[in-house]
């Protein structure tokens, strides 16, 4: 397998894209998105039918084999392996006969039919243990293409690479369809060479403190959702693209209320072991998942924790506040739940009517989540998020509240203006209270068990302080007391509104962060700035960042970085993953502001099928 020629563009073999020369020999490098800039030709490996194991390809469809495919592209030819919804295709090592180290990408191939769905590739090297899974979403207005995706930079000294294809187990049996699988398709493997100078920069790169400015998310159950997951190793794919990162910590969600994610020995896990008509299939999967991992003595939350660390990310436990009760067809568990058994403990509107919440006003209340902080802080957490940004409030007008304010101030607050500032500071007493509870009980923690080190308290919080107060958090508060070691602004959108902080930018006046700026500064308590929606392109997010940075945020927190969600080592991620180097950042806002889409080529033959003959699909 020699060197394909470099100007013949249909040579199967290696060889540089045309469309991508090198830069000059030596030549100083201040953008490290993706692997832009590296000095050395990549090599580009498309004989991919040829490196690998025997029997393990088929040019022809077939159930458990790789489909072989010749093709032309723009730029190269060579073979590509594919693989659809019931092939299951067998983990394969590919041999790529180099050493020292290399920035490895791939280029994944989009189609037409089936490759113009969501597109996963499981990859990791031979003396790795967790796969990385590089998730590409096609766009449906294009033909077939090839487009590149940048995974990491490491030493390949005596490692290969170990590809494979992502499936759930949807059925017992072994037939077609037992196993559905996401469509998986590789057209080459570029290696692009490292010098002595840029190994040493990265290295030096890699133990920087000052980048480390990165908090991810994770709700810890899209992955059952999504993924059915039932080993250690499945699990600890969630934390994979964080290597090597800027990401300094992850804020992993233990769950809500009384329905946990975690081998509770107080509350319930999410098993629902008794039902069996669930909203959504991935409902199913979910509980089926946690019932698995259960049975097999598994605990995703201990397996995640490990992981996280392993990678040297700080692990904090995000626990929802107000998750006690979700509204039909997903009231699970709802004859045996604290919501159902304790009616007295639910919220009261200004009018008298119960809500579907279990208030924090009475005390019964907080002491049982504060049993669950306690429990989930035995785990070697390194902090507690508590998320007051779903489904609030979790105060209104309960009897103690009305009461203990008439008794106060001589005047009913039901007949007050809701934002009357005398109701509004006297209710948030009732969470400011909850928070040194909090406070208090990680600290207790931390000393029966000999931490080194206290146990974190962040907080997940509007961005603007009468929202804040209007359901019942006072910041000023938290912070003037030292009961918060972070806050993490959620979003600049009203009420919390989950639905359109996903698709709307947030902060979109920049000047909306300075509340949190302001109250944080030269104070004990970090801030982070939530960057929204999930969706963004790499520009975006580094114009986000920049002008955060320049508004005086230090961190930056990316709500849902789950595998496959923002970090799938798509087109943005390359440019996410690396946000904490301000100076990057920085550098490309002052100058041309180049593209940073990944990578890309037109397909003209897959086959013996001309592709660039449109047809009607």
């Amino acid at each position: 397998m020699g060197n394909a020629d470099p100007g013949n563009p249909h040579s199967p073999g290696r060889g540089p894209m045309p469309s991508q020369s090198p830069g000059p020999q030596g030549a100083k490098r201040n953008d490290y998105i993706a692997d832009r800039g590296y000095t050395a030709a990549p090599v580009y490996l498309t004989d991919l039918d040829r490196r690998v194991p025997a029997g393990t390809s088929s040019p022809t469809a077939k159930r458990r084999k790789w489909r072989a495919l010749e093709y032309e592209a723009d730029a190269l030819a060579g073979t590509t392996l594919l693989a659809g919804p019931e092939t299951e295709a067998p983990e394969i090592t590919l041999g790529v006969g180099v050493s020292g180290w290399h920035a490895i990408s791939f280029g994944i191939f989009e189609g037409h039919g089936i490759l113009r769905e969501p597109l996963k590739l499981l990859s990791r090297l031979s003396g790795d243990s967790t796969f990385s899974i590089l998730t590409w979403q096609p766009d449906d207005t294009t033909g077939a293409r090839i487009v590149e995706l940048f995974w990491r930079v490491a030493d390949l000294t005596g490692q290969e690479l170990v590809l494979g294809q992502m499936g759930v187990r949807a059925t017992e049996g072994d037939g077609p369809g037992s196993v559905q699988c996401f469509n998986a398709g590789v057209a080459y493997v570029k290696l692009t060479p490292l010098d002595e100078q840029e190994v040493d920069a990265l290295v030096a790169d890699r133990e920087r403190a000052d980048t480390r400015r990165l908090w991810a998310h994770n709700d810890a159950w899209s992955m059952h959702y999504a993924y059915r997951q039932t080993s250690v190793e499945e699990i600890r794919r969630q934390m994979e693209p964080f290597r090597d990162s800027d990401f300094a910590r992850i804020l992993w969600e233990v769950g809500g209320g009384d329905s946990l994610l975690y081998s509770t020995k107080i509350a319930r896990l999410q098993t629902h072991d008794d039902l069996d008509d669930f909203a959504r299939p991935g409902e199913r999967w979910a509980a089926e998942s946690l019932r698995l991992l259960r049975n097999s003595g598994i605990d995703p939350f201990e397996v995640s924790i490990a992981h996280a660390h392993a990678l040297g990310m700080e692990f904090h436990a995000g626990y929802r506040v107000a998750n006690f009760y979700g509204p039909p067809p997903q009231d699970y568990g709802r004859y045996d739940s604290f919501y159902h058994r304790h009616p007295e403990l639910r919220g009261v509107d200004r009018d008298g009517n119960r809500t579907p919440r279990i208030a924090y006003s009475y005390p019964e209340t907080r002491k049982y989540v504060l049993s669950l902080l306690e429990e989930i802080a035995t785990y070697p957490v390194d902090g507690i998020g508590i998320m007051y940004n779903r489904r609030p409030p979790i105060v209104e007008y309960e009897p103690p509240l009305v009461d203990g304010f008439i008794a106060r101030f001589g005047e009913d607050p039901r007949q007050l203006d809701s934002r009357d500032s005398r109701w509004l500071s006297y209710r948030a007493e009732v969470l400011t209270g909850f928070m040194r509870e909090v406070r208090r009980a990680m600290d207790g923690v931390a000393e029966r068990h000999n931490r080194p080190r206290r146990i974190e308290v962040s907080a997940i919080v509007s961005g603007d302080e009468q929202e804040n107060l209007l359901f019942g958090l006072d910041l000023k508060a938290w912070v003037d007391e030292g009961l918060v070691d972070t806050l993490i602004g959620y979003s600049s959108i009203p009420r919390f509104d989950a639905a359109t902080a996903g698709r709307t930018e947030s902060w979109k006046k920049i000047d909306d962060v300075n509340y949190l700026v302001s109250l944080t500064r030269g104070t004990a308590c970090r801030l982070a700035i939530n960057i929204m929606p999930r969706r963004m392109s790499p520009e975006a997010y580094r114009l986000k960042a920049a002008a955060l940075y320049g508004a005086g945020v230090e961190d930056l927190f990316l709500w849902d970085s789950d595998a496959g969600n923002r970090a799938d080592f798509g087109e943005a991620f390359s440019a996410l993953r690396r946000l904490g180097h301000r100076e990057e950042v920085a550098a490309w806002v002052a100058s041309s502001q180049s593209s940073l889409r990944v990578p890309g080529m037109d397909v003209r033959r897959l086959g013996d099928f001309d592709v660039s003959y449109e047809v009607p699909e």
